[in-house]
């Protein structure tokens, strides 16, 4: 115990915050990456979340965006920190929720006037936010945010799917992907299937067809496996027999691809098949040197250096069923938004789904 309490003390080193770790991790001594995960929420509070609940992407001229907002609902949610999920909920609800759909719009810019100036959604977005608030509400017994989970998940089935010949799909946004709205349409990406979120709302509302929306994700995976390393396209084309990179996007596994390997196994340890693929990958090279990858020739483009990519192959080790460097995911050095939202939501999966994956950790 005395050896993770460091690591948390280096961890929220010059955030300010040691007095709030204390209660966070007395409620988790039994759990090595919930108390990391403790740490790294305060740390990244601390960095990305303003006064008023606004996530900052730091790298994207601070902008916010509907992902964002659900990324730090879910994390405050995780660490039972009320008053940080009610700020962000309140800013995301008053300044994204501005749609006559139901959906929030994807993006807002503090320098535009108005801050909004594309209304359409983001469908991952919607999803996170949908599946944080309903997660709080069953962790604060609130009927009134399970009521606003059903709500956006309800309008997410009426709104962003569609039924093409590879099963009822995700559309990533309302606007823009569908079978006329581009020359190879419909197009989708892989890392809209937040896989435990769409098990979840399942399970609030019937109208939900998370079953069907498995079975599709599933599917696409096993079938869009593009080049010598067989990895996913960012972009798929979903207009032919089979699932083929997009036209129009760079054919390259990359930052959005990173995700699909997250979501999968913080659902479940039961697709090794597809979850390999990424950890013989990433091994070839070292998780040191993860990186986008073309696809057509499996030449490494652009590399991944920050801790928080790395934490996503450490969460695929652990769903594999092997240990992975515990010391690499307690690096929670300077990084910006994305890699570390990346870092944080490893560390939960693998304190929700694989608990014990780090116990022999001295």
């Amino acid at each position: 115990m005395r050896t993770r309490l460091l690591i948390l003390t280096s961890l929220l080193s010059g955030a300010l915050i040691a007095g709030a770790t204390t209660a966070t991790l007395s409620q988790q001594e039994d759990n090595v990456a919930a108390d990391i995960t403790a740490g790294a929420w305060l740390v990244y509070r601390h960095n990305f979340v303003t006064d008023e609940g606004r996530v900052v992407d730091n790298r994207a001229g601070g902008i916010s965006h509907s992902e964002s907002q659900g990324y730090g609902m879910l994390m405050a949610e995780a660490a039972d920190d009320r008053d940080s999920f009610d700020r962000i909920w309140a800013w995301t609800k008053g300044n994204l929720f501005v749609r006559d759909d139901g959906l929030a719009a994807w993006r807002w810019d503090p320098t535009q006037t108005p801050p909004i100036t594309d209304r359409n959604n983001a469908t991952d977005g919607d999803l996170l936010i949908a599946w944080a608030l309903m997660r709080a509400g069953q962790r604060w017994d609130e009927p009134e945010l399970q009521r606003e989970a059903r709500r956006i998940s309800d309008a997410i089935v009426e709104r962003a799917t569609i039924k093409t010949d590879h099963g009822l799909v995700l559309l990533p946004g309302v606007h823009g992907f569908g079978p006329n709205e581009q020359a190879d349409g419909p197009v989708v990406n892989m890392a809209y299937w937040i896989f435990p979120a769409i098990v979840d709302l399942g399970r609030l509302s019937t109208r939900f067809p998370s079953k069907a929306l498995m079975d599709s994700g599933v599917t696409l995976l096993r079938d869009a496996r593009f080049g010598p390393a067989r990895l996913p396209s960012d972009w798929l084309s979903l207009s032919g027999d089979m699932p083929r990179p997009a036209s129009g996007y760079p054919s390259q596994f990359g930052y959005d691809a990173i995700r699909v390997p997250l979501y999968l196994a913080w659902y479940s340890r039961d697709y090794p098949d597809i979850l390999e693929i990424f950890a013989s990958h990433w091994k070839q090279f070292g998780t040191a040197s993860m990186s986008v990858v073309e696809l057509a020739t499996a030449t490494r483009i652009a590399p991944m250096p920050d801790p928080g990519y790395q934490a996503v192959a450490a969460l695929v080790e652990c769903s594999l069923g092997r240990r992975p460097d515990v010391a690499l995911l307690s690096d929670f050095s300077s990084q910006d938004y994305y890699p570390a939202t990346l870092h944080v939501l490893s560390l939960m999966a693998i304190a929700e789904r694989y608990p014990t994956c780090l116990t022999d950790f001295p």
